[in-house]
């Protein structure tokens, strides 16, 4: 299977679990698992774990070796951690209580930072990043996103979004367009210079695909 299968198929998957009214969108996992794939991450920070979606979608399919660390406190999530992930993905998995146990407790340096929930202190963030290190932030999290670009104000920022609706079979109303996702480069290399630029253009692209598709 191609990433977008892996992703449609993980979605899937997760649609079934309890709680899934939380985990990210299709497209959101499919542009998460692309972007870990395309720069070859092997240092990843989840803030906001959840049930286990992305944590599960990377670990279990990517062949490399993975440092996963992640941020959880919310009980149930805790306990679907435990029965969504594989075993192996499970015992790969790092969870910390919040990101100052995670900044005080890991000398972990991060190329990868996926922002699923709210977190603290993120100041101090900015010493445990890689130097072409990406921050993804998931859903409608505007308040996370301001602070990226607060504590960030030279990365290259894009806002990737689908012109499909959700899968009839999935978590999510099928008349609602797939969840997109919000992605910094904090130092972009060329390559990464130029997935921003195709990324910009494939979002007005998309909304213009969106417009027609409503008319």
């Amino acid at each position: 299977m191609n990433i977008r299968e892996r992703a449609t198929t993980k979605y899937l998957e997760f649609s079934k679990y309890e709680g899934c009214q939380h985990i990210a969108g299709q497209y959101a996992m499919y542009r998460i698992l692309e972007l870990v794939e395309r720069y070859k991450c092997t240092s990843l920070l989840e803030i906001g774990l959840g049930i286990g979606t992305l944590a599960s979608l990377i670990l279990e399919n990517t062949e490399r070796p993975i440092t996963y660390v992640g941020t959880e406190a919310n009980a149930f999530c805790l306990e679907s951690l435990k029965n969504n992930l594989s075993t192996k993905s499970y015992k790969t998995l790092e969870i910390y209580e919040n990101l100052s146990k995670v900044l005080t407790s890991d000398k972990q340096s991060y190329d990868f930072v996926i922002i699923d929930g709210k977190f603290d202190n993120f100041n101090a963030i900015s010493n445990k990043l890689s130097e072409h290190a990406i921050i993804v932030v998931e859903g409608d999290r505007q308040e996370q996103v301001q602070i990226v670009q607060k504590h960030f104000p030279n990365s290259k920022f894009v806002h990737l979004v689908s012109a499909e609706k959700n899968h009839p079979e999935g978590a999510f109303n099928v008349d609602s367009w797939q969840g997109g996702v919000k992605v910094f480069f904090i130092h972009p290399s060329t390559d990464q210079l130029i997935y921003w630029m195709k990324g910009k253009l494939t979002t007005k692209l998309n909304y213009k695909k969106r417009r027609k598709l409503n008319s």
